[in-house]
Formats: structure tokens, sequence, C-alpha cells
């Protein structure tokens, strides 16, 4: 017979103890005293937080432009390089009115 392990034989008695643990407390109900049980109060929602709502736009730079047709950067430049969309500088910014926006993607064709 081979020998056994003393650390395994600790192990069992372990996880007999704690079944034996399970097994009582499954057996007896929970008992609390009404001291221990808070009392349930009744709090009003809070009030619903105020949205502010987007002013629209009635420019966009090439990021925001982009980034709200869903398309490249490249793309916008190359639609203002060929005269179909106007952009408007301001100082180092390009600008792209929110009405030219709509037109171009309106003109565009449909598939």
């Amino acid at each position: 017979m081979k020998a056994r392990d003393a650390r395994i034989f600790a192990l069992c008695q372990h996880l007999r103890s704690a079944i034996d643990l399970f097994e009582q407390i499954a057996a007896e109900p929970l008992k609390t005293p009404e001291t221990l049980v808070p009392e349930v109060q009744s709090v009003p929602p809070p009030p619903p937080e105020r949205v502010a709502l987007p002013v629209e736009k009635l420019t966009y730079n090439l990021k925001e432009a982009a980034t709200a047709l869903g398309i490249g950067k490249t793309t916008l430049y190359k639609a203002i390089a060929e005269r179909r969309l106007r952009a408007i500088k301001l100082g180092s910014r390009t600008l792209i009115p929110s009405e030219d926006l709509r037109a171009w993607i309106a003109a565009q064709p449909m598939r």
C-alpha cells in the first residue's frame, strides 16, 4: 500500500468541517432580531437632470465635418479643391458652412 500524504488527509478534514457547517446553516433558518431589520423608507426619486440641447452649429471644422459624415478629411479636402464643397478660411481655420455641407451630401448620387 502506498503512503498517504498528510496534507491531503488534513485537506479532507477541513472540507468535511466546511460541509458540516454548510449543512448546519441550511438546517437552521436565520433568525434576526427586530432591531436589526432596517426600516424601509420611501425615498423620492431624484429629479431628472436638465439636458442642454446642443446648439446647432453654423459651421464645422474639417474634423467635425468628417466625423459628422463618417468620411475622411482627405475626401473633404478633395471636394474643396475641386470646388464641389464651399469652405471658408478664418485665419488658419478652415470652416464649412452647415447648409453647404448638407447640400453637398444631398447632391451625392444614391446607390
